[in-house]
């Protein structure tokens, strides 16, 4: 067990590292130009990420890029600009292929089927789309209509997110989020009836209100269930960068010593009962391409977290969303007025990115090896990249022999390896390799938006 002292000394702000370097690092000098360059560049299969930003409701502990209205000219005006990105992006990279696609949110099940199916007329025609692909969506259960999952399956989705967070209806309150089991149960049958080939539950623990006993009954409820996967995330209260978060009093959130013992306990529940444990907060049924992934050594980490497809490169369209390719990372404006009315001209919206150096593309590297597999051989990241590894990491491997001692990392002439009871701190792990931490952060303001609010990261325990 981590002891409390060491859990109160990493009781600190700092990135899920879906990317590195993270995106507060990314600045106006890169635009639409450098973005439609590397387009033009993507010559294997590519990931596709669509960000549908409506919510009917305003959930008070989320962090996404969400709109909350019920309008559905809002949405159908969204529809249109989305096809004339895809437009954009396949007269830059003509020979499109992608072996992915993924819809975020939001809630993107706002969307009715016949908006999914003129997307869907438009990605087709200006994309190559494998007959194979993982088609994936995040599904709100509160504001699923009959036969839509039917609908869904019959246009290509194969997986289903669902969010869930907490089973209990004192939390659900104060997060402003009611949605009862039963509404939940009825998501999964009807995804199982469609025969999706993957049911995911989005659980989160550091929400207001929880308890050990509290959680324990959400997990039961969860199992019972039999999702194929389980993400466990921690819940980054920013009330400073997150106005509805202000609506959640400060007293009713775990300590860092009861959200540790939340994760652990749910951690351990869910390995009991047949899960594979994934990088950060992933589980997995063992015969879940997830689990295939992590077994053998082909998951990624990207913006959409973790993912089978190795080598694919990310291409992310709607507002806000983000696309990683040829050591290019390129954001489209989190306006979205802004967004649209650059599309609406047609032009690209990307307001700001970061071209990789060479020292950003191995310690990505490296972090993205800690992140998914918890290990870091010396030797493989010397044969990537042609460098005396250990040297390269001098003073980083003072560092993790700090935290060897405090028994995080387990460390051989060759191996740096998270341990069990490290696993809870492995984003302090892999700050060890930021080199932009201590960096002081790049200006976002541009002539057509204003300077964006700091980013501030979430506890990391």
């Amino acid at each position: 067990m981590i002891s409390d002292a060491l859990l109160r000394r990493f009781d600190l702000n700092g990135p899920r590292y879906t990317s590195y370097p993270t995106a507060d690092r990314f600045s106006s000098l890169v635009g639409p130009a450098d973005y439609a360059s590397a387009l033009s560049a993507v010559k294997s299969p590519a990931s596709l990420y669509i960000h549908i930003p409506f919510c009917r409701s305003l959930c008070y502990y989320c962090a996404c890029n969400k709109i909350v209205t019920k309008s559905n000219s809002a949405a159908n005006d969204y529809l249109s600009h989305l096809e004339r990105e895809i437009e954009l992006i396949a007269k830059n990279a003509p020979s499109l292929e992608l072996v992915q696609i993924a819809f975020g949110g939001g809630t993107p099940n706002f969307f009715s089927i016949a908006q999914f199916e003129s997307l869907f007329r438009a990605l087709t025609k200006h994309a190559h789309l494998d007959p194979n692909r993982e088609q994936s969506i995040e599904i709100d259960p509160r504001y699923l209509s009959d036969g839509y999952m039917e609908s869904l399956r019959a246009l290509g989705f194969n997986r289903v997110s669902f969010g869930v967070q907490d089973f209990d209806e004192g939390v659900q309150k104060l997060i402003h989020r009611s949605q009862s089991f039963e509404q939940t149960r009825a998501a999964v049958a009807a995804a199982r009836e469609a025969s999706f080939s993957s049911v995911s539950f989005d659980l989160v623990y550091g929400l207001p209100l929880q308890s050990r006993d509290s959680f324990a009954a959400t997990l039961e409820r969860t199992l019972s269930l039999e999702p194929d996967r389980v993400a466990l995330f921690n819940y980054a209260h920013i009330p400073e960068r997150f106005k509805a978060q202000r609506r959640i009093p400060s007293e009713s959130l775990p300590s860092i010593e009861e959200r540790v013992s939340l994760f652990l306990y749910a951690a351990e529940r869910l390995v009991d009962a047949g899960y594979v444990a994934i990088g950060l907060d992933h589980f997995a049924r063992p015969r879940d391409p997830l689990a295939q992934a992590a077994a053998d050594a082909s998951l990624r980490r990207n913006f959409q977290g973790y993912s089978t497809h190795a080598k694919t490169q990310l291409i992310g369209i709607g507002v806000s969303a983000i696309s990683q390719l040829n050591e290019l990372f390129a954001q489209n404006s989190a306006d979205l007025d802004v967004y649209q009315t650059r599309i609406g001209r047609g032009e690209l919206a990307t307001h700001r990115g970061i071209a990789l150096t060479f020292d950003d593309r191995v310690r990505a590297s490296v972090i993205e090896k800690l992140m998914c597999h918890g290990a870091l051989h010396w030797s493989e990241i010397a044969a990537e990249f042609s460098i005396d590894a250990k040297s390269y990491f001098a003073r980083e491997l003072t560092s993790l022999q700090r935290l060897e001692q405090d028994g995080v990392v387990s460390l051989t002439p060759d191996t740096a390896r998270v341990t069990d009871n490290g696993r809870l701190l492995l984003r302090a792990v892999a700050m060890v390799f930021d080199a932009y931490r201590d960096q002081p952060r790049p200006t976002q303001a541009t002539s057509a938006e204003p300077e964006a609010t700091p980013i501030r990261f979430s506890r990391i325990a």
